[in-house]
């Protein structure tokens, strides 16, 4: 997998949590910094670089249930956008059947699908791998893997 040449254009972007942090706010800073391990100086460089961009330009953050918000979100996207719906390590918070409300409900909302989870939180996904991703993420792009990534961003094997 080659990396992208340049970056898309972002448009616009949104997100949904069920209690979503403030980047321009010391105490959410002070709290995303600490749950970074002492020992990981290169997330936590990458965590002030990407607080200093989402500073300069905040998303609209939604407070609430995903399976819930994410249909009035998408609505709410410029309509000559390319809608991408991106999740990462946030299934296995979500008991089974929630799970499964929110797989089926973003296959039937007309998005681009990327979701970075570990191999266990999506079947579908990891009846397609044909060797296990030893601990780290399946990136998948509209349920199909593309890659294994680590669970901090440090790498990506393509598949």
């Amino acid at each position: 997998m080659e990396p992208p040449t340049r970056r898309p254009d972002v448009v616009w972007r949104a997100g949904i949590d069920l209690n979503p942090l403030d980047v321009q706010d010391f105490e959410d800073m002070a709290w995303l910094e600490a749950l970074v391990w002492p020992e990981h100086s290169e997330r936590r460089d990458r965590l002030s670089a990407v607080a200093k961009v989402a500073a300069e330009d905040p998303p609209l953050l939604v407070r609430g249930d995903i399976v819930e918000a994410l249909p009035q979100l998408v609505n709410e996207a410029p309509k000559d956008a390319t809608v991408v719906v991106f999740h990462s390590a946030v299934l296995p918070y979500l008991d089974p059947d929630h799970r499964r409300r929110f797989v089926d409900l973003v296959k039937g909302l007309d998005v681009t699908w990327i979701s970075n989870e570990g191999e266990a939180a999506l079947p579908e996904i990891k009846d397609q791998l044909t060797r296990s991703a030893e601990g780290r993420l399946v990136l998948s792009l509209d349920g199909v893997p593309q890659a294994f990534t680590g669970p901090h961003g440090q790498s990506c094997e393509a598949l």
